[in-house]
Formats: C-alpha cells, structure tokens, sequence
C-alpha cells in the first residue's frame, strides 16, 4: 500500500543518512561519498512531498487513501536476517510518475520549424523563418535598351525573414514578422497581427498588418508558389495592410468546403511608416470566399472556386495617383516596363483615383501530380476627372510532379501549402521531389487617356524539393511588351536557392 511504500523510503533514508554521517565533514568526503549524501536529500524531499500527497488524500475523503502508484516492486536480496527493502529503481519509477501527472511541462520539438508546446496544449510557441537568394540574368531586344536602358544581371537576397508566432490559451494567437532583406538593408516589418479564434459564428478575428483577402496566388505563402514571383494582374492585389478582417472556414475539420473572409483596411504601404496615422490616408473593404465543389483522397484531388471583392478609397494617400506597376516577374529587374504611374504619354498629373473597385475571380484544379490554376482581375478607377477607366489582366499556369507528389492545399483557408517529397533528397539515394511548370499571363493599362502599355508573358519553371523546408527553383521568363512609345521582347533566366522553417 501507499503507506508502506513511504514508510520504506524513510527507512532506506534512514539507512544512508546514518551512513553519511559516518563520513565527516563535507570537506573529507570522496566522490562516491557526496553522490551519497546529494541521493539522501534528493529522497528526503520526495518523502515530504509523498506524506503531503497523502494527507490530502486522507483528507479529502475521509477514508483511507488509496494506493496510487505502480504495483509493487519485487523485494531485493538481502542477507539471512535481514528484512527485504524495495528496490530504489521502483521508488525511482513512481516519484517520476507523480512528478510527470502535478508538473506543467513544456516539450520542444521540430516540426517544420523549432516548437516550444505546454502538455495540455495551451501555449504555443513556433520560431520561423526564411531566406530566397534569387540570381537573374537579362537579354531584351534593342528596342527596349534604346528606348528604356539596357537592364543588367543581378543577384541578392529577394527574402530574409524571421518570425514568432504562437497560440495563448488556445483562443488567442500573434504572430511578428522582420524582413532583413532589401534594396536598401531591411524592409521592415510583414505580417504582424494579434488575434482570436473560435468566435461562435464568426470564426476568427485578426488586427494588425496582414494580407488582405483577395487572389489566390497574393495569400499563398511565397515558400509554396509554383513559380519564383507572382503573375503580373498580382499587380492589382492590395497584397498587405493594416486592418481587422472576420474569417471562418465551414465543413469537416481538415475537409471545409466552404471559405469566406471580410475585412476593413487602411492604406499603410510600407509598414510601419510615419504616414500611417495620417487620417487622410486611404480605406478599403475587401472580401474573399471559396468553396470546393469537389475534394476528394484527402486533398490528392480537388476542384477550388472563389471569388473577390475590395471597394478602395484612395484619396488622400501618399501616391497622388493610383498606380499600377507589375514587377515583370523578375524581382532583380530594375524596369517597370507597363505603369499607370504618371499616365504615359499624356501626363494627367492633376488626375487622380478617386474610387477604386477590384474584382478577382479564381479557380484550381488538382489530380494528384497534375494541377492547374487561373485567377481574372479586373480594376475599375474613377478619377478627379469624372472619368472611369478599365484596366484587367489575368493567368493561367500547370504543374506535374514527376516524382508523383500533389500539391498540397490548405481547405481551411482556402489556399495552396507546403509541399513534401515522397523521398526526401539524401546522398544515400534519395530524389525529393521534382515538378515542372508552365504559365501564361497578360495585364491591360491602356484605358481611354491613361496609356500604361500592355504586357505577357510566358514563364517556364523547375522546381526541386530537396525536403520539406529546401527548393531549388529555376525560371524562364519570356516577356512581350507594347507601349505607345516603345516596344519589344525581353528573355529573363534567374534562379532562387530557397529555406524556409
């Protein structure tokens, strides 16, 4: 019984304690001695803590307590005449256990990340991170070099971030997010939020600097695109500011079919700025939701629709015109070869947005290796001028694993995630996992006045997957670009060695 067993202890205590004492002064006592003595008082404190614990049992219910530990150890051999002693491996075992059931402890653990996690799963902690280290190579016609300049090589860090994020008490989670890298040393803070989960109804409230909701490829993690940079309508997408936005996914756990999300931003651009308190900053409402008509194989195959919706009030922000600039798919080019910016060629400098309505319209189809996906956007600008202008773009893309993985997709917020090899590369044998592309895109910014040029492109990609957190990736970018005072063709060949935890 549970009496016993303390009574033993005390009598084994006893035992080396009077031992001890016959070894003098803690100056005198070899090293064997002093592990005897520290194994003494280790077991005096377990002793104290066991009486404790019976005492509340007796307490509590007014019976005698029961018997809460392991069965009881096997008796050691001993002398004739002596009496038999519990094995110490057996007191050993059951301090241990009533240590692990009344300590609160933490593990830490790698799963995509480093993790720190509380046993009953009330706080979390995730330490993360990324780096992309982009190269690119640049040959255009002479057309575009007499006209715009001639762009020349590069190579850089496109991305160098660190982050925390975590949950506190299950309901409540944050997330901060540091980018390192950038033209001109580190670009500031990304994503960086507070929130919480589990609202009857509504789902999930998020505050702070996020995305807002809309494309599917603009709220896919940059670690899981299938190509290098986005599509150029990404263009149009509002991509990141500061706001609060509801979100809530209806279905199955790990299978919701069904996926919306509303929220209320302000213009902040670059984050944080001094203009971000300005009140004449702009406001926008954007909404976003999704639904699968077809998931099947636990995501191996799927059908995804969506749609989008931001109502945009420019005025006042810190463009005095709305503009827009796709980035030619290649980060390191040091050209906007189609903008809005500055209404080329007639200079409306005193026409500004005025309102600013974007539609997006998006789909995805997945068939275990093979995959397809396309998005249409559409801007509508109303200017000072009391004119309205009409700018559009849209893309389409296919990717097949050779080494038969799918894309992996998200259902809960309706967006693609992390893909993980079948086999993960090693020097012992391993492929990882191999997926070839292929992309077309086109964007419109000629509306009426407002003469911006037209461009697409064609975009060829290999991607390696080394494992889960390691891609090499490799692009071909074909670029045809018309504008009212120049035109031409433009062939760019980068590459990115990417990590990401």
């Amino acid at each position: 019984m549970f009496e016993r067993g303390v009574v033993g202890i005390c009598v084994i205590g006893i035992m080396l304690g009077s031992a001890v004492g016959a070894f003098g002064q803690e100056g005198a006592l070899t090293g064997r001695e002093r592990e005897v003595r520290e194994a003494v008082e280790r077991l005096e404190k377990r002793v104290a803590d066991l009486e404790s614990q019976v005492k509340e049992l007796k307490g509590g219910s007014g019976a005698p307590a029961a018997d809460v530990t392991a069965a009881p150890a096997a008796p050691v051999e001993t002398s004739p005449g002596q009496a038999p002693a519990a094995a110490p491996s057996a007191i050993e075992e059951r301090v241990t256990k009533l240590e692990e059931v009344s300590q609160d402890n933490f593990r830490v653990f790698w799963k995509d990340g480093l993790r720190f996690e509380s046993s009953d799963g009330d706080f979390k902690l995730r330490v993360g991170g990324r780096i992309f280290y982009d190269l690119a190579w640049f040959d255009q016609d002479g057309r575009l070099k007499n006209s715009l300049g001639d762009e020349q090589n590069g190579l850089g860090f496109r991305t160098a971030r660190i982050n925390l994020q975590g949950d506190i008490y299950r309901d409540y989670f944050f997330r901060l997010e540091y980018d390192l890298a950038g033209e001109k040393g580190p670009s500031g803070f990304t994503d960086t939020y507070i929130g919480m989960r589990n609202i009857p109804y509504a789902g999930r409230l998020t505050l702070g600097h996020f995305k807002e909701p809309f494309g599917l490829e603009e709220l896919t993690n940059t670690s899981y695109t299938t190509f290098m940079e986005l599509a150029l309508p990404s263009a149009f997408d509002p991509a990141r500011n500061a706001g609060v936005m509801l979100n809530n996914a209806l279905g199955d756990e790990g299978a919701e079919r069904l996926t919306w999300s509303v929220g209320a931003f302000k213009t902040t651009d670059n984050w944080p700025s001094v203009d971000d308190s300005d009140e004449d900053q702009g406001w926008a409402v954007t909404g976003r939701v999704t639904g699968l008509p077809w998931y099947g194989e636990k995501g191996r195959k799927l059908f995804h629709l969506g749609a989008a919706y931001s109502r945009r009030d420019p005025d006042g922000a810190t463009i005095n015109r709305y503009q827009i600039q796709p980035i030619s798919e290649a980060r390191l080019s040091a050209f906007r070869w189609v903008t809005t910016e500055g209404f080329v060629p007639f200079r409306l400098q005193d026409a500004r947005a005025d309102d600013v309505d974007l539609f997006g319209l998006e789909s995805a189809l997945v068939f275990g290796p093979f995959s397809m996906q396309g998005e249409y956007t559409r801007a509508r600008v109303e200017t000072t001028f009391d004119s309205t202008e009409d700018f559009d773009g849209y893309y389409v893309l296919a990717s097949y694993f050779l080494t038969g993985e799918s894309r992996a997709y998200d259902p809960g917020i309706g967006t693609f995630g992390r893909v993980r090899p079948a086999r993960d590369f090693t020097l012992r044998g391993g492929p990882g996992a191999w997926e070839v592309a292929a992309r077309y895109s086109r964007i419109d910014l000629n509306s009426g006045g407002v003469r911006g040029g037209r461009q697409a492109n064609i975009t060829l990609g290999l991607n390696w997957y080394l494992n889960a957190n390691m891609r090499w990736m490799l692009n071909y970018v074909f670029a045809d670009i018309h504008h009212d005072l120049y035109s031409g063709d433009m062939d760019i060949l980068q590459t990115r060695f990417q990590v990401d935890f």
